[in-house]
């Protein structure tokens, strides 16, 4: 009995299958043959569905001889062939990632510590690429813009002085903003007004964010960084609390002199200064000028954004760092491969409360 109904199940499934490709040829194509090849179809068609009712599974396998039969008499060169219809399920496939890729959502891996303690090396996250406008790809051009970044959002983008080089950092300063920034400290004013960040101690256990202790590169602190044990800070920047990492002080004596007038690069072409060699530029307030937007690495010791080669324009962001749905600790022995992945950091979100 059982082995009856696995018999009829097989060929009502294949019977499903053939009259629906059946129908759809006779559909699209049933007026370009003579109509009594197409009636002939249609009796076929007919015969194997009665067949399927009265579950008589000789009958079915004989009618949908017959069907085949008549099918690919009349029908034949216009049917697709297995491998046409695998190849085109697979270019359909590869085009809708494709699509999706380019308008809508993707992936982005973390290879520095700029962004620690928000992001750590070896993270992998999705970036939403709708959070702003749709961009048209490989361009600086937006075809439609719904929103603008905010303060404290981190962003994905083509970093200006090599489009081949996608960046993320956070957005500190918006168009008309003045952002002054005290480079040996790393605190930082915006419009004048202190962004106050509340100091949490020294980074604990570094090698869960990197695999070593996150240090400083030569090329930073031939820039004017001294070296430090960097704490942690919290910070609050608009909507956003997140935390920071800088030598910070003991009281926030940031080096500001309220009569500057804030510069706008504007003797630089583009905003932007590719030439920098991590050298700061000339100690003063940036104002951020149309279009752009004013970026910094959480890490601020150790972080290549724009108090060294300016702005970031608005079509060149790619979009909103969502969520991190993996996190790959390079440093871990492959002896116990387990340990390669950082458990804790799967499935969390880049814009998330931060834990005091």
């Amino acid at each position: 009995m059982a082995e009856q109904k696995l018999r009829l199940g097989k060929a009502r499934k294949r019977a499903k299958l053939a009259t629906r490709q059946a129908r759809k040829l006779l559909k699209k194509h049933g007026h370009t043959i003579d109509p009594a090849h197409s009636a002939e179809i249609t009796s076929a068609l007919e015969a194997v569905d009665a067949a399927v009712t009265a579950r008589d599974v000789v009958a079915i396998y004989d009618g949908l001889k017959t069907l085949d039969a008549r099918v690919g008499a009349h029908l034949g060169h216009l049917r697709k062939s297995p491998t046409r219809e695998y190849i085109e399920s697979i270019g359909l496939a590869v085009g809708v990632a494709l699509l999706l890729r380019a308008f809508v959502i993707e992936a982005f891996t973390i290879p520095s510590g700029s962004m620690i303690p928000t992001l750590a090396v070896g993270d992998f996250l999705f970036v939403n690429k709708l959070s702003y406008g749709v961009r048209l790809p490989f361009t600086d051009k937006l075809l439609v813009e719904w929103s603008s970044p905010e303060r404290g959002d981190v962003i994905v983008f083509v970093y200006p002085c090599d489009p081949k080089l996608d960046y993320i950092k956070r957005v500190v300063g918006l168009p008309g903003d003045v952002v002054d920034v005290d480079l040996r400290r790393g605190f930082v004013r915006v419009n004048d007004k202190l962004i106050e960040e509340q100091d949490l101690g020294l980074l604990a256990n570094p090698a869960d964010y990197s695999g070593d202790e996150p240090g400083h590169d030569g090329a930073h602190a031939a820039g004017g960084f001294g070296t430090c044990d960097p704490h942690r800070y919290f910070v609050q920047l608009g909507d956003q609390p997140f935390a920071t990492l800088h030598c910070g002080a003991v009281e926030p004596g940031v080096v500001h002199d309220p009569d500057a007038t804030p510069a706008d690069w504007s003797n630089i072409p583009d905003y932007r200064r590719c030439d920098y060699a991590y050298t700061p530029p000339p100690r003063f307030p940036w104002k951020v000028p149309e279009g752009h937007v004013f970026v910094m690495g959480d890490n601020r010791e150790n972080s290549a954004d724009s108090r060294f080669w300016g702005f970031v324009p608005m079509g060149a962001i790619k979009g909103k760092a969502m969520f991190t749905w993996l996190s790959w600790d390079s440093a871990a022995s492959f002896s116990r491969p387990w340990e390669k992945i950082r458990w804790g950091r799967l499935f969390r979100g880049v814009h998330r409360d931060v834990e005091r």
